[in-house]
């Protein structure tokens, strides 16, 4: 099992499958690598790197406070114990902040920025609102019956045991660094560093997913290269609930716009 060491004695997990070009994989708070089950078979095209964020899954907690450019570093570092020059940072929801927060931090490292369900800052009522009753429920109720919610709300119906596979990775994240997550998310902007972002940039959005739509103007406002493609009778969960799509959506973005 391959980790690497992050910053505060913190090591991070990560796999990697698959050989060619490198995507990143960046899950939302509360979740884990599992969440990324269904883009496995994209290992026939690129080389996929997957990793829990500190304080989930199988990564360590550290003593440091969570902020978006300690979660870059870590990327980094992941990168670096590859020996990856480059990469293409591809982030789920939230995820999709620390995949803006790496190709603004580190141009450098960064091929492309791919993003599902993702905005620069939350500003609207419903968005904040998911992100205070995140807070809330980690607060209160705990890990175990946050899992089992983003576990069914990600798993179709006749998912089983999909569902209970998220469910008992997602327990394992700690409490205090998901809520540091959650709050980290809510406070989050990079809207007007956005212009920074020199490289292609893709940004998913489900149809049914109305009170993310307007975000779809602020990027394309501000980004030198966007595409946004939406999918059809689609909410948030694209990753796992419309997975065939969301990765024909990916290789053919990839094969267009991204050299090796």
């Amino acid at each position: 099992m391959p980790y690497v060491q992050g910053r505060f004695e913190s090591p991070i997990y990560y796999e990697t499958i698959g050989e060619g070009l490198p995507i990143v994989f960046i899950h939302p708070p509360g979740m884990g690598l599992v969440t990324f089950d269904k883009q496995r078979e994209l290992a026939r095209h690129f080389q996929l790197i997957f990793f829990d964020i500190r304080g989930n899954g199988k990564s360590g907690a550290g003593s440091e406070r969570i902020t978006m450019s300690l979660l870059a570093e870590d990327i980094i570092r992941i990168l670096d114990d590859l020996n990856v020059k480059k990469a293409v940072i591809l982030g789920y929801s939230n995820g999709g902040s620390l995949a803006q927060e790496v190709a603004i931090s580190y141009p450098e490292r960064t091929l492309a920025v791919m993003m599902s369900g993702s905005f620069p800052e939350v500003n609207s009522f419903l968005l904040r609102n998911e992100f205070r009753l995140g807070l809330l429920v980690t607060r209160l109720k705990g890990i175990n019956f946050l899992a089992n919610v983003l576990a069914m709300a990600h798993a179709k119906k006749t998912e089983t045991a999909f569902r209970e596979k998220m469910a008992a990775y997602f327990a394992h994240a700690n409490p205090h660094i998901t809520y540091q997550l959650y709050n980290e998310g809510l406070h989050y902007r990079s809207t007007n560093r956005l212009n920074k972002i020199q490289v292609p940039v893709l940004v998913i959005y489900g149809r049914l997913s109305f009170y993310l739509h307007h975000y779809a103007r602020m990027f394309m406002e501000r980004l030198k290269d966007v595409e946004i493609v939406t999918v059809d009778k689609a909410t948030h969960q694209i990753p796992t609930k419309h997975a065939p799509e969301f990765n024909r959506i990916i290789v053919d973005f990839l094969k267009r716009k991204v050299r090796p």
